[in-house]
């Protein structure tokens, strides 16, 4: 009798620390999954930047790279897309040909779509527009690029900040 009540308390022994164990490895599990959780966001975060970056990587022009940049400082109004279309369209008649006007637009507001603010153009386009464009021109940049935010009302702040920007980036 004294036999089997050691091997009943043995077997208990085992068991509760084989349950011990079991729970030990799925909370380092956890632990581990979570941390391969938190990578893949990191990461996905990272490819979204690069994605969303991709689009304005591609222009090489100064008008269509001014066109993008419009859209950009248009999108802190969404309500007053239009009007700011209209604005950009009407400003970029003598700079773009007519046959490429529509295009230009579609292809400016598309590759703006992912960008988050107004200043990354200015950041990205910023070496583009000092090689290509003179004093005169870059002028002419800020002051469209000022009709663009005026659209609809009062500019944003937002909108401000990023026309402070590119005065201090072309005009310096």
């Amino acid at each position: 009798m004294a036999f089997l009540g050691i091997l009943v308390v043995a077997i208990s022994g085992a068991a509760v620390w084989y349950w011990r164990l079991k729970m030990m490895r799925e909370a380092g599990s956890e632990i581990i999954d979570s941390v391969e959780r938190m990578r893949g966001v990191y990461k996905r975060g990272k490819l979204r930047k690069q994605a969303a970056a991709a689009p304005l990587a591609s222009i090489a022009d100064p008008a269509i790279a001014a066109v993008a940049f419009f859209f950009c400082l248009a999108k802190e109004k969404p309500i007053h897309l239009d009007a700011a279309r209209d604005v950009v369209r009407n400003r970029m008649k003598g700079i773009i040909r007519p046959g490429d006007m529509e295009e230009v637009l579609v292809f400016g507001e598309w590759a703006s779509k992912n960008v988050t603010s107004p200043e990354d153009p200015i950041r990205r386009f910023r070496d583009l527009w000092l090689k290509a464009l003179d004093m005169q021109e870059r002028q002419q940049l800020i002051g469209i690029a000022e009709d663009v935010a005026a659209a609809g009302g009062e500019r944003t702040n937002e909108q401000e900040h990023a026309l402070q920007t590119l005065r201090r980036t072309l005009m310096n």
